[in-house]
């Protein structure tokens, strides 16, 4: 930034500041500009250094403070009056009116032409700009250097370090996701940061918010490359925010964006290669598996023990489901992915509680249900994966998750998911009266005698052999095969558990 102050410096301009010289915090000049006019501020646009000879202005003394007023209000940044034409020395009105207003004032001695002053003034206008660009391109080669990995917080480090800002990275909600970083991290004020992320989430990742308090700066930009963003960057700067630190903090957005995209790429491929390698733990091909594992950056082991989870429901659920497990179990020995529509986990025997116990409240939002299979060596997951599939046939809303010994020791009548069972009962008995039914259900109590038979239900025993007979004909059954048997125990178990029939 060029001041005042450094047009005075300037060697062999030989301006002479009214009060002794700009103050440290002189205002920044944007350019020099000439007029005589009595009003010239219809022709500046702000931080000019404006040049007169006063030529109108002779014998001035109260129209000096509207002058004055004119040209703050008009934001210019200092005034030059030429001596030794119309004025010998700065009118004392003049003097007292800039001082009262807080306006630099200039004496231009009159062998030091105006067009010098205004050369001097562009020459530092462009030594400026071309610091600022060096400026701005060291900083963009540093980023980038810190930036050659897929870890975020090298990158903003750098970033706090390069500018002596605060830096953090922050979720769409405003919540921390790195830092605040940098020697003075309470300097974010994330509060504002929680604001200005709300204010600019419907204006996509083209949006930036700018806040000045106190004279510090806070930057927010989202970072992303393409859909909805979900994290956003805030820089708080000490002092206002110069072309290259805006360039930097620019480049540094477009750097995270990337190395995000990146991560998020490779978490994808990683994710691809946990579901495969669980769908093949799960049909038997133990080797297979731990080779892709291997794949897997960080290395990722199956438990010599091991139970398997299966979860089922709508597929964005499963997702949040994966990416909970992902986020909050991060061990070489829990995994997760999506496998033929389902959710596969695997965690060794001891870890399935504390699973379960993470995952418990997005099952139930999600409406999700679970099965947990009985513990196995590694080289048997496919029995685990097995049972898991018959508790989660057993789940429910009632019972969302359930495990295999809880199957198990209900008996064999446990196994047969409760539509299924329905659906056979209602088959294989639906042709029976009750008469047949009782019958039944006798003859195998009684496991298949029918003398038995008839003195239980007193009839005469070729009563029994006929309805016995009539029976086989109705159902297909061959009531001496045990397989029948066991399927017409089933039968005759489901529908008296079942109240609509």
């Amino acid at each position: 930034m060029v001041t005042v102050a450094d047009l005075v410096a300037y060697p062999g301009l030989g301006l002479r500041p009214a009060d002794g010289g700009p103050a440290a915090d002189a205002p920044a000049l944007r350019w020099v500009a000439t007029s005589e006019l009595a009003d010239p501020t219809p022709y500046l646009e702000g931080g000019e250094l404006l040049l007169t000879t006063g030529l109108g202005t002779r014998g001035w003394s109260r129209e000096w403070a509207a002058y004055v007023d004119r040209l703050v209000d008009a934001g210019a940044a200092a005034l030059g009056l030429g001596t030794g034409l119309t004025h010998d020395r700065l009118p004392d009105a003049l003097v007292a009116a800039c001082r009262e207003r807080g306006l630099v004032l200039l004496e231009v001695p009159r062998e030091t032409p105006f067009v010098a002053v205004s050369r001097a003034a562009a020459d530092l206008l462009q030594d400026q700009e071309a610091v600022s660009t060096r400026l701005a391109l060291d900083l963009q080669r540093r980023l980038t250097r810190a930036a050659l990995g897929l870890d975020l917080r090298p990158l903003l480090e750098r970033l706090a370090q390069l500018l002596g800002a605060a830096v953090a990275l922050v979720h769409r909600g405003g919540e921390p996701a790195e830092g605040p970083l940098g020697a003075h991290p309470a300097s974010v004020d994330l509060a504002l940061v929680r604001a200005e992320v709300a204010r600019i989430q419907g204006q996509g990742l083209g949006a930036v918010s700018t806040t000045v308090r106190g004279g510090d700066t806070t930057i927010v930009r989202p970072i992303g490359l393409a859909g909805r963003p979900d994290l956003y960057l805030a820089v708080a700067l000490p002092g206002p925010l110069a072309d290259p630190q805006r360039s930097a903090v620019s480049t540094a957005a477009v750097l995270l964006s990337l190395a995000v995209e990146r991560r998020a790429e490779r978490r994808a491929a990683e994710r691809r290669l946990r579901s495969r390698a669980l769908e093949l733990l799960c049909s038997g091909d133990l080797r297979s598996a731990q080779v892709l594992l291997d794949a897997v950056e960080g290395g990722r082991s199956v438990p010599d023990r091991l139970r398997v989870v299966r979860v089922a429901g709508s597929g964005d659920a499963l997702a949040d489901v994966v990416e909970l497990i992902e986020d909050d179990l991060d061990a070489a020995d829990v995994l997760a992915g999506l496998v033929d529509g389902e959710l596969v986990a695997i965690a060794p025997p001891a870890r399935i509680a504390g699973l379960l116990a993470a995952v418990a409240d997005a099952i139930a939002a999600g409406g999700l249900r679970a099965g947990v299979g009985r513990a196995v060596a590694a080289a048997e997951a496919r029995r685990s994966a097995e049972t898991a599939g018959h508790a989660l046939d057993r789940a429910g809303a009632a019972s969302p998750v359930r495990r295999w010994e809880e199957i198990a020791d209900a008996g064999p009548l446990a196994l047969v998911p409760e539509a299924v069972g329905r659906e056979y009962a209602a088959g294989l008995l639906g042709p029976l009266d009750a008469e047949l039914r009782v019958t039944l259900a006798a003859f195998l109590r009684h496991h298949g005698s029918r003398a038995a038979v008839a003195d239980d239900l007193g009839v005469h025993r070729n009563t029994v052999r006929n309805r016995l007979a009539h029976i086989e004909r109705l159902t297909g059954l061959v009531l001496d095969d045990p397989a029948a048997r066991v399927g017409a125990w089933l039968a005759l178990e489901i529908a008296a558990e079942d109240p609509q029939d």
